[in-house]
């Protein structure tokens, strides 16, 4: 599946995703961490523009931008994830360029009314599991053909 842009309900995913669970239950910012190094892994073999929005209510004291090639927002005081998604959507001239990631069924019928597509945290972790695999197998097999590495020990 290819798409432009995936927008993704950072903690809605993140609480879904039971291999997020051990970083989750240290400290919110350590899974908020996890989550951006898995999607930066998969981010990395699809392409296109992955942007991961936090509520701002758990803002970290290091509000920066990271050079992962993932945007990371987090919305503003008083405000949702789920508004600055809507907002995206919404203000754009493409809406069905985007595919948001949230188990929120509100959320996913106010972006399908807006034009744009929505997945379930499940079906989104199927689709960045079969391109991670992918992603191995092509490393594995350029290992294999170069006999210069091995991923497997």
């Amino acid at each position: 599946m290819s798409t432009e842009h995936i927008l993704v309900d950072g903690y809605s995913i993140l609480h879904q995703w039971d291999e997020l669970k051990p970083s989750r239950l240290r400290s919110l910012a350590a899974g908020r961490q996890a989550l951006i190094h898995l999607l930066t892994r998969f981010h990395d073999c699809q392409g296109g523009e992955l942007v991961v929005v936090f509520d701002g209510r758990s803002l970290p004291s290091d509000n920066k931008a990271t050079s992962t090639g993932v945007r990371v927002l987090y919305s503003k005081e008083g405000q949702t994830a789920d508004a600055v998604i809507e907002r995206i959507v919404g203000l754009s001239s493409h809406p069905d360029s985007y595919l948001v990631a949230t188990e929120d069924y509100a959320e996913q019928s106010v972006i399908e009314s807006l034009g744009g597509r929505t997945i379930s945290a499940d079906g989104f972790y199927a689709m960045v599991k079969a391109r991670l695999n992918d992603m191995d197998q092509a490393i594995d097999r350029i290992s294999l053909k170069n006999r210069r590495f091995s991923r497997r020990g």
